[in-house]
């Protein structure tokens, strides 16, 4: 394994430790001041999850909007008041059936919310795609070739690298790969697709059972891929590859900013309003177990 390759995996356990710690201790002391401190680490190792991850528009965001704003809202809550430390509280805390009621609520919305709303996607999305008496898995990956690339999915570069693992195939040595980036009004209408052969960094090569080809110089817009086998003693390369749908694709983006903006304006607006909203609650419990002893 490369160094750089030693050198992230260990940042990544590194801060994802912060973050776990972090967070046991926010949910598990008693002192508001270190649940406080506790919740600073926990959002800068998010951050810093976040930029390992090449999302550098949202770990900025992290850092601005949440430390720089949520967690000094509740530190000006916790340090400007006194005797933090000696609270007696004067008004009547929630019933327990009440608040148990509450919770429980709570976690049946996250449970529907979690089985039944989100799709939840991850890695590369392994499609079987066929081509006469031909079988093979056709799969996308970020330009690292590591990070898997759902389709439908969005590359943050001009360059990603697609595969094609054959199941069914006798005699194949090589792929060929071509591309497309219709404009919107021919989405749908595939007649109207301009197919190109692919400009790859080198000729598509096999590597851990499948072939693999690492497109570039690839425009901002949605891309749509194909690709077929070629067979040993034949000029011919036989039919294209396909699923029965519409062929594999993705979105190229230069940067985070779009993409970001469009999840949480779409598919994921629902859960971040409900983060405003737990926020929100943390803060109002802060400035409430934080505030003044009321003296007759």
């Amino acid at each position: 394994m490369p160094a750089s390759d030693v050198l992230t995996n260990l940042a990544f356990y590194v801060f994802a430790i912060l973050a776990a710690g972090g967070a046991l201790m926010v949910a598990g002391s008693r002192n508001i001041v270190r649940s406080a401190f506790a919740l600073l680490a926990v959002l800068f190792a998010a951050a810093a999850l976040y930029a390992l991850m090449k999302a550098d528009f949202i770990a900025a965001a992290q850092v601005l909007i949440y430390v720089g704003g949520i967690l000094v809202l509740i530190m000006f809550a916790v340090m400007l008041t006194h005797r933090i430390t000696d609270v007696h509280v004067s008004n009547d805390s929630t019933p327990g059936p009440a608040a148990f009621c509450a919770c429980l609520c709570l976690l049946f919305a996250l449970v529907v919310v979690i089985l039944f709303t989100v799709k939840w996607k991850g890695g590369s999305d392994e499609v079987v795609a066929r081509a006469g008496g031909d079988e093979a898995v056709l799969l996308q990956y970020q330009a690292d070739g590591r990070t898997g690339l759902r389709r439908g999915g969005a590359s943050f570069e001009d360059r990603v690298v697609v595969g094609v693992r054959p199941l069914r195939a006798d005699g194949v040595v090589g792929v060929q790969v071509q591309v497309a980036q219709p404009e919107m009004k021919d989405e749908l209408n595939p007649d109207k697709w301009d197919w190109k052969d692919a400009a790859t960094e080198a000729p598509p090569a096999l590597r851990e059972g499948a072939w693999v080809a690492t497109l570039k110089d690839l425009k901002e817009k949605r891309t749509r891929w194909r690709a077929r086998l070629v067979k040993a003693g034949g000029a011919s390369a036989g039919d294209w590859l396909s699923d029965g749908n519409i062929e594999p694709d993705f979105e190229v983006f230069r940067g985070v900013t779009r993409p970001a903006a469009l999840a949480l304006a779409g598919p994921y607006l629902f859960a971040f309003e409900v983060v405003s909203v737990l926020l929100l609650a943390s803060l109002v419990g802060a400035a409430f177990l934080a505030r003044k002893e009321v003296k007759e």
